[in-house]
């Protein structure tokens, strides 16, 4: 073997274990809008044979929600994975709202800036079956989550984008407060009826009331 195909062969060894590397370590900043991997084929356009399911529909504005991420069938484990949470009527590369917290250990959070841990992915190449984040709502937005996650069946077969069962409205928290006018009028109903049974006993025992003239 010449030396020239040599130095190739050591090329190109060295740039696959870099990629390689860099993919068992989880997705890089640069993949923050577009979810996707940084190396690879195109991704797939078949359903993807993973869910991603929150397991509440709405939280007030600062709340938490939990979301599971896993794959349908128990041969379909996935390898690696990308998670945020954006608003759904932004662009298709929308910028991760939110942040993680109390993250499992195979996955590891990513700035997107402007943001801090708005976005996870995993530590190592294994196989997972499933997984459960804390995503935490912004106090100051007010409107629909979407939850996507890009998933990674191997190095070269992935699906980017998955989108979340459900969406989740964030709002004003619910308040069991009455408004003003709604205490006066329903502290009056009571009352109202009281002084009406009093005047209809007086009236009826009043003698002659019922005799016409």
């Amino acid at each position: 073997m010449s030396p020239f195909v040599k130095l190739v062969m050591l090329v190109l060894v060295a740039n696959a274990s870099k990629y390689a590397d860099a993919y068992s370590r989880g997705a890089p900043e640069e993949a923050c809008l577009t979810m996707e991997p940084q190396h690879g084929p195109s991704p797939q356009t078949t359903p993807a044979p993973f869910s991603v399911t929150p397991q509440q529909s709405i939280i007030e504005k600062g709340g938490t929600v939990k979301v599971t991420i896993e794959a349908k069938s128990s041969r379909g484990s996935f390898q690696g994975f990308m998670f945020v949470a954006v608003n759904p009527s932004d662009s298709p590369s929308s910028q991760p709202l939110g942040h993680f917290m109390n993250s499992p250990r195979p996955a590891r959070s990513i700035d997107c800036r402007p943001g801090q841990s708005n976005a996870l992915t995993h530590r190592d190449a294994k196989g997972k079956d499933k997984l459960e984040f804390t995503w935490v709502a912004p106090p100051d937005f007010e409107g629909e989550i979407e939850f996507r996650c890009t998933f990674l069946r191997d190095f070269t077969t992935f699906w980017v984008q998955v989108p979340s069962s459900t969406r989740v409205q964030v709002g004003q928290p619910a308040s069991n407060e009455k408004s003003g006018s709604e205490k006066i009028s329903s502290s009056l109903i009571p009352l109202v009826t009281v002084f009406d049974y009093f005047v209809w006993r007086i009236w009826f025992w009043t003698p002659n009331a019922n005799i016409n003239p």
